[in-house]
């Protein structure tokens, strides 16, 4: 999969941006505040359809009436175009110029796998933080996943309105919260055993993988937390009292959890800063390896500011793991100084200042 061209219109800083980019390695180069983030941020939202840093209207340059991303996407020897078009009352997705009826119609269109600063959060952050993590990617390989989040966040709102109901009656019925409740277990089952899947398939990737940026050969395993037990509707109703006082439903997929072990020990609990960024890109890189083997076709990585990250033998192990990959890359630093010129002669180079991005360097 190749993003072949992308214009910006009104988005963030950028008025009016057009880039055509290449098969390989991309450097954007720029000192910060230029808006080489903003423009890595561009491709995330064209292709999961929301921002990883903020709301949509934030996404709107100051004082116009929408922000626009296009772009011209390869994929399977094919070309289709991508537009993202986002306002003040909510945002359109086409494919091909036709607008699509749902967003998780859409989303999988453009595949990507992304390294970014936020992500240095994901292993001792929130629980919220890491199902968001394991979605965007989940989603992305699996259509129905996403239309079974949609279908579960829906039947989820109505069980918490009636429970905020119950809690002001003196008598509450549970008649109704028995059905909405049934409805809640069933769809909650096949989100379950997507992410049970999902992470067998990914500690299959991740197995000896660690060493690839580690001169440590340490097993690395991810292990998915549900938070409710089997049978899931029985264990719900075992939890009315619980979820009537506190008005709200305090067990499902929207309370799951996924923990990181290195080593067999529990990563937040022992894992230095170190490792846990050199865990963050190996599991990024085998979520690549994943989209590869499942679509025949490598995502678009996004890397931003990762050399700030990484020190200088990570870069390098990186740099030469994406050009043995042969997928297109976007890389967002301050300076290429430290990489070297056999990968300079083979990447394209860009420079944003101010909103505008400008090439410095084609093929050498």
């Amino acid at each position: 999969m190749i993003l072949k061209k992308i214009t910006l219109t009104n988005f963030r800083n950028y008025k009016m941006e057009t880039l055509e980019l290449g098969s390989g390695i991309h450097f954007i180069i720029g000192s910060n505040g230029e808006g080489k983030t903003n423009f890595l941020e561009s491709i995330y939202v064209l292709a999961l359809a929301k921002s990883y840093k903020t709301s949509d209207q934030v996404l709107i340059k100051h004082q116009a009436e929408f922000a626009k991303i296009e772009a011209t996407v390869f994929e399977n020897n094919r070309l289709y175009d991508l537009s993202m078009i986002i306002t003040e009352d909510g945002k359109n997705a086409l494919v091909n110029k036709v607008q699509q009826k749902r967003l998780s119609d859409y989303i999988g269109k453009l595949k990507i796998v992304s390294f970014l600063p936020e992500d240095m959060n994901l292993i001792k952050g929130s629980p919220r933080d890491r199902r968001y993590f394991f979605d965007v990617y989940l989603g992305q390989m699996n259509r129905n996943y996403l239309n079974d989040l949609s279908k579960y966040k829906y039947v989820l709102k109505q069980r918490n309105e009636l429970l905020k109901k119950m809690s002001k009656s003196a008598h509450p019925d549970e008649l109704l919260l028995d059905v909405i409740t049934s409805q809640l277990a069933n769809a909650a089952l096949p989100i379950i055993e997507s992410r049970k899947q999902f992470i067998e398939q990914v500690n299959h990737f991740l197995k000896n993988r660690y060493s690839m940026f580690s001169s440590k050969n340490e097993p690395f395993e991810i292990k998915y937390l549900p938070s409710v037990e089997e049978p899931v509707e029985t264990f719900f109703k075992s939890k009315y009292k619980s979820d009537i006082f506190s008005n709200t439903t305090n067990y499902g997929p929207h309370r799951d959890d996924y923990e990181f072990f290195l080593n067999d020990v529990l990563a937040k609990n022992y894992a230095s800063q170190g490792e846990q960024r050199t865990m963050i890109l190996t599991l990024d890189m085998a979520m690549a390896e994943m989209m590869k083997q499942m679509h025949n076709e490598n995502p678009v990585i996004l890397l931003d500011d990762v050399f700030s990250e990484l020190d200088y033998d990570k870069q390098n192990k990186l740099i030469q793991y994406l050009h043995t990959m042969q997928a297109q890359s976007i890389i967002t630093t301050t300076s290429i100084h430290e990489i070297s010129n056999n990968v300079l002669k083979e990447a394209l180079v860009y420079r944003v200042t101010n909103g505008a991005i400008k090439e410095e360097k084609h093929n050498g």
